[in-house]
């Protein structure tokens, strides 16, 4: 009598069919995930440019009832987890960019210490340059607080302050919770389209204090619009 012959898969046949099926599958998955990820990525990176430049026009252009306060974050519920924070003023830009170059370092790491020696260095060597000892050198810096000129001073078309707009978004693949990305731009923006005023309020307060006048176009009288930018914090 001829043996029967066997038929269908064996148990290892079928296993190493599954097993095959299962490495295609998680290999699909995996393309489909980082796709995803850096589609994400992009959209970010573009929407806190967009944002950026959008509060930087505002500024340019005066288009802001009230004066924004440097150095404030404010969260913008539109997009969850973005925010943007303005800085005005030399010294305030100079720490917010060294913020953004941080904002991808732990705090407390070995990078995040040798980011702030760095600064630390900067700032010697320009109290050194100016004969200044570096506590001279700060108090100076506070001196030129944006905010406390702006009150003393009749805002004009025809003075300006560096500012910078910076935006911050989740960052993907974050090496700690709450880890952002941060984009940056600066320009020079005259004082008066910063104050929120129009050019005839400006003459009225200037005349008020006798410190003459104002007036001009805070757009006209922007230099080169937006300026430069710099991403930042992305690793």
């Amino acid at each position: 009598m001829a043996p029967r012959r066997e038929q269908g898969f064996t148990l290892i046949e079928a296993l190493i069919a599954m097993a095959i099926v299962s490495l295609v599958v998680i290999s699909y998955i995996g393309i489909r995930t980082s796709a995803l990820i850096d589609a994400t990525e992009a959209r970010n990176w573009r929407l806190a440019r967009e944002i950026a430049e959008e509060k930087m026009s505002e500024l340019l252009a005066g288009a802001r009832e009230t004066p924004p306060q440097s150095g404030e974050t404010v969260e913008l519920d539109k997009y969850q987890g973005f925010s943007y924070r303005i800085a005005i003023g030399e010294s305030a830009v100079a720490d917010l960019e060294a913020e953004v170059a941080s904002s991808g370092v732990q705090e407390g790491s070995a990078e995040s210490e040798r980011i702030n020696w760095q600064r630390e260095r900067d700032n010697f060597r320009k109290a050194r340059s100016l004969g200044l000892s570096a506590v001279d050198y700060e108090d100076k810096l506070r001196e030129e607080d944006y905010q406390r000129r702006l009150a003393e001073k009749v805002p004009s078309a025809d003075e300006f302050e560096e500012v910078a707009v910076c935006c911050y978004f989740p960052k993907m693949n974050a090496d700690y919770e709450g880890q952002k990305d941060a984009l940056l731009i600066k320009s020079k923006v005259s004082t008066l389209a910063l104050s929120g005023l129009t050019p005839k309020q400006a003459e009225s307060i200037a005349a008020a204090k006798g410190q003459g006048s104002g007036s001009g176009d805070p757009a006209a009288a922007t230099p080169g619009g937006s300026g430069g930018s710099s991403p930042g914090g992305k690793q």
